[in-house]
């Protein structure tokens, strides 16, 4: 994104300010934050993802984005409240639980991964499962042990 196209969406947005709590302030933030996230910009990103948690508290993708933002600050207790409260307000989505699985697969967490595949499993059926995609495939075959928990302690020392 150039960065003159940025000026104009934070234009954009400081003319939604009269109306915070409307639907097109939660999109633009998104955008923002998401936009935000691709250039490297994590205080940037991280600030819009919170509105986004303040004007809509059950916006799985507000809170789905700041978990991606303090996981790259390095924050893994942090990224891990917020994965876990956007996967409670949306464990159907497919893509959220990918990243998930891969965030908890970086941090040697295979029985959380082991958790979400199943329940997936039985929500969705093997032709669906998340077993299939890269979240899961750090998990060892079943009957083989796993084992909790990690030395990593932020995500920069897992990837």
């Amino acid at each position: 994104m150039r960065k003159g196209s940025l000026v104009l969406v934070i234009s954009l947005l400081a003319g939604c300010h009269s109306t915070p709590h409307s639907e097109q302030s939660v999109a633009l933030r998104l955008y923002l934050g998401e936009q935000y996230l691709r250039l490297n910009q994590l205080d940037h990103a991280a600030r819009n993802f919170r509105k986004v948690t303040v004007l809509q508290p059950k916006s799985s993708q507000g809170w789905w984005g700041l978990a991606k933002t303090t996981a790259q600050q390095g924050d893994t207790a942090a990224a891990s409240s917020y994965y876990q409260y956007a996967y409670q307000m949306a464990p159907e989505n497919a893509l959220l639980r990918d990243n998930y699985g891969a965030f908890l697969c970086a941090l040697g967490q295979y029985d959380e991964v082991r958790r979400i595949v199943e329940y997936d499993e039985k929500r969705a059926g093997k032709q669906n499962s998340v077993r299939g995609n890269s979240s899961s495939s750090c998990l060892p075959p079943k009957g083989q042990p796993t084992s909790s928990g990690s030395d990593a302690t932020t995500m920069k020392d897992a990837g």
